[in-house]
């Protein structure tokens, strides 16, 4: 498959492969990095699973 994902350098027109599934609900989220960088915007999926992990 051909990615279509423009949020990050590299990634649109890349090559990928989906090794698994799952159906769930997920949020995409906006950081801060402690480091005093740039905000992040639409960084990554987060399932319900990982938003609950500390």
């Amino acid at each position: 498959m051909t990615l279509e994902a423009r949020h990050m350098e590299g990634m649109e027109g890349a090559t990928a492969t989906i090794d698994d599934a799952v159906t769930s609900t997920v949020y995409m989220v906006d950081y801060q990095p402690t480091d005093g960088g740039e905000v992040v915007r639409n960084h990554k999926w987060l399932t319900e699973e990982e938003l609950g992990q500390e």
